[in-house]
């Protein structure tokens, strides 16, 4: 559920409410409006700030965090960018040098970056005295338009992605869109990807303002994406809202996510962080969840068109990175997160697949149902199939 009223409308922050199932937290957005956050962060009295990011994104916007600081004593804890971040060796090592800092149970973790730092600064506020306040600013799109937009804060195990975590609710979610100018296209694609998945999963009513923006190659307007962060909120909420876990009618989120993550952790096994970006996996993911419910008879072909027109408008590739074999997708699929939430048989796979756009097949009240291996792997030989042709 997101609410109607905006604060401030006029000036530099506008606001919303986002609420997951029990919980609540405000999230604030705007343009050029890093004094304003700065204020709202010092009006909770921290006695200490700990920044959690990236030495990327530190080196960027070293003068910015300073600034969001203000006259607060702080620390900022960083580490290389990527999946090596989301491990509890870096997530102990935190710990320590927080507790090391001095901090109290008035200190407020602050993430500030992309999705990554976000999910370690989440279960760190978690842990920290059984619970310190966060804060979200993100830095990208991804972690603004979809990340920061759930209570879910998780690490990887050896195994795969975001096997240990739990659920915390941020105190508040700040976002400037500033912030994404310096950004790499292929970080703000990525987040645009999320909210293409929005609009056909769960809000198709949004498709012709995303096809149009698309179209026009104005996505990285501030105007732009400031319409692209309230959709996101309204499509996110709009399903989580009786969904506190995202087990329920939340796990629509996960459309394109199965095979998408399956792509991402192959690629980046070989690649590391020169991989495939996480947006660009989903959108891969996405297209292979509509060619399987075409073959099931379900999505039109101007319904998987429409799949292509985003994905391919976005500038992602509709193929698998190279470095990516079907054998290497199927493997990490086998070993998706999902499983757990439908009995299915071994050579199945629980997945979001679309009856139409906006309409997911459901299993009783889950929108998953059982896919097989074989279904998987067709599909993925007609994006290679396309792929070759292109």
């Amino acid at each position: 559920m997101v609410s109607n009223s905006l604060s401030r409308e006029s000036t530099a922050l506008r606001s919303r409410t986002v609420v997951i199932g029990e919980q609540s937290f405000p999230y604030h957005f705007g343009e050029d409006c890093l004094t304003e956050i700065a204020a709202a962060i010092a009006a909770l009295d921290p006695d200490t700030l700990v920044f959690v990011t990236d030495d990327t994104v530190r080196n960027r916007y070293s003068p910015e965090i300073s600034r969001l600081a203000g006259g607060i004593p702080s620390i900022t804890l960083s580490h290389s960018p990527g999946e090596s971040m989301k491990t509890l060796t870096c997530l102990s090592a935190h710990l320590e040098s927080a507790l090391r800092a001095g901090i109290t149970r008035r200190s407020v973790v602050v993430s500030f970056g992309g999705g990554v730092p976000g999910n370690l600064a989440g279960l760190m506020a978690n842990l920290l005295f059984r619970g310190v306040r966060l804060v979200h600013i993100p830095t990208t799109t991804i972690a603004a338009m979809d990340s920061v937009l759930s209570l879910k804060q998780a690490i990887n195990s050896g195994v795969g992605k975001n096997h240990l975590g739990t659920y915390y609710a941020p105190v508040a979610v700040f976002t400037d869109v500033r912030l994404f100018a310096t950004l790499p296209e292929r970080e703000l694609r990525s987040g645009l990807c999320e909210m293409a998945k929005n609009c056909l999963a769960i809000d198709p009513s949004t498709l012709t303002a995303m096809r149009e923006l698309v179209a026009k190659g104005l996505s990285a307007a501030p105007d732009s994406l400031l319409w692209l962060l309230d959709a996101s909120i309204a499509a996110k909420s709009s399903v989580t809202r009786e969904d506190t876990f995202e087990r329920g009618t939340g796990l629509v989120l996960e459309y394109g996510h199965t095979v998408g993550h399956a792509i991402e952790i192959s690629d980046h096994r070989v690649r590391g962080t020169a991989g495939i970006s996480h947006g660009a996996a989903i959108a891969v993911g996405m297209l292979v969840a509509a060619h399987i419910s075409h073959a099931r008879g379900w999505l039109s072909d101007d319904e998987v068109g429409i799949h292509y027109e985003l994905t391919t408008g976005l500038g992602v590739e509709p193929a698998l990175p190279a470095a990516v074999s079907v054998e290497d997708v199927l493997a990490v699929v086998a070993d998706d997160n999902k499983r757990g939430y439908l009995p299915v048989r071994p050579d199945s796979i629980p997945f979001v697949l679309l009856r139409a756009l906006g309409r997911p097949e459901r299993t009783g009240d889950l929108p998953l149902t059982a896919v097989s291996l074989t279904e998987i792997r067709a599909a993925l030989d007609v994006i290679a199939a396309t792929a070759e042709v292109g």
